[in-house]
């Protein structure tokens, strides 16, 4: 007689949640770096490219010294990525001075693609991104904001190639031509707010194409699938091995 094995809700349910785990790990996952270490990391280096606050400091400790001449390390975060206005009409190239926030250096593209969405009578501004590449080297990039004159709409990003993103922090990373998946960036949520607002985070600068998300979700889920099949049918044998002869 063959003795069909039922499986216990108990390891339905346990192969579920491990299902369901697999399948989430397989999302944009958030790197190991922290705020907090990587604006730490930027305080420290006396390397970065297109630095706010560039200075003839030779020590880490001198650097840190000369910003905590500056304020609290809250006020030089904020003044590190707060957006600051520009002048639509003002010349390109113009010397951006971070001391008086005054001057603006958006290119032709970037101007064409702010009057584009805002006109002439709109409002642009500048915000600054920390960006740690793959070999831990660190820089600076500017990205855009503009908003229209009676902001009956959100808030458009633009990069310096003058490409728009409606959608945001999420947008700009699916999206963007700038940055990589190995490369982490330091930004508030918020992206467009003016001139910030909500929490800053540590995100990868780009986030992996959808196909390879289901693809991953795909595989994880045949190779569970397959696992609890096997067991099922090594457990079915191993019943009917067992059991007394009649």
């Amino acid at each position: 007689m063959t003795t069909v094995t039922r499986t216990r809700p108990g390891a339905v349910a346990a192969i579920t949640a491990l299902l369901v785990l697999l399948l989430a790990s397989c999302g944009s996952p958030e790197p190991e770096t922290s705020p907090e270490k990587l604006f730490r990391e930027y305080t420290r280096s006396t390397d970065v490219k297109n630095d706010m606050f560039p200075s003839d400091v030779g020590s880490s400790e001198d650097r840190i010294a000369n910003f905590a001449s500056k304020g609290t390390a809250e006020e030089l975060l904020g003044t590190l990525l707060s957006a600051t206005p520009c002048d639509l009409e003002s010349d390109a190239g113009t010397d951006y001075d971070y001391e008086s926030n005054t001057g603006c250096p958006p290119n032709g593209s970037v101007r064409a693609a702010a009057q584009d969405f805002a006109g002439s009578e709109g409002e642009l501004f500048r915000r600054s991104v920390l960006v740690q590449r793959e070999d831990g080297s660190l820089e600076l990039i500017t990205l855009y904001v503009a908003q229209k004159p009676d902001k009956s709409e959100s808030a458009v990003l633009i990069d310096s190639n003058g490409k728009t993103y409606t959608g945001g922090l999420e947008d700009f990373r699916e999206n963007n031509d700038l940055l990589s998946t190995d490369d982490v960036i330091l930004t508030p949520r918020a992206l467009t707010s003016v001139p910030g607002e909500g929490g800053i985070v540590t995100v990868f600068g780009h986030a992996p194409p959808s196909w390879r998300l289901w693809f991953i979700g795909g595989v994880v889920t045949v190779l569970v699938l397959g696992l609890w099949l096997t067991l099922s049918k090594r457990r079915r044998t191993r019943t009917a091995t067992d059991e007394p002869p009649e």
